[in-house]
């Protein structure tokens, strides 16, 4: 199959669909987990967002030339388990309480998942 035909692109294109189905589970079940143990979807926000990062550097460091596994991987799976809508909601609650946390926590997401990804980048 060529590269550039229209085959490959609908391929790539169920891969992604594939890879964002299990992120986007696997980004569900953090936010349970977290609400049952630490009662607040917050903790499985970050968590999933950190992850999200690491794998998105793993998978551009294996395949980011735009392999099959980069599409299911770091586009799908990684994409569909980060989630900006979350963590922008939740930090609009923290500043709403006035929490010290509503400037601390996305400064914590983005330092530690530019840490998680710039593990696997080299």
């Amino acid at each position: 199959m060529p590269t550039d035909s229209p085959a490959t692109a609908v391929f790539h294109l169920l891969l992604v669909a594939a890879g964002a189905a299990i992120g986007g589970m696997a980004r569900y079940w953090f936010g349970e987990i977290s609400g049952r143990v630490a009662c607040s979807a917050l903790p499985g926000t970050f968590f999933a967002n950190v992850v999200a990062c690491g794998v998105a550097g793993l998978a551009w460091s294996l395949w980011g030339d735009g392999t099959l596994a980069w599409a299911a991987v770091g586009a799908g799976f990684a994409g569909a388990l980060s989630t900006w809508s979350t963590l922008a909601r939740e930090i609009g609650e923290l500043s709403r309480t006035r929490s010290w946390w509503a400037v601390g926590y996305p400064v914590l997401t983005i330092v530690t998942g530019s840490a998680a990804a710039g593990l696997f980048l080299g």
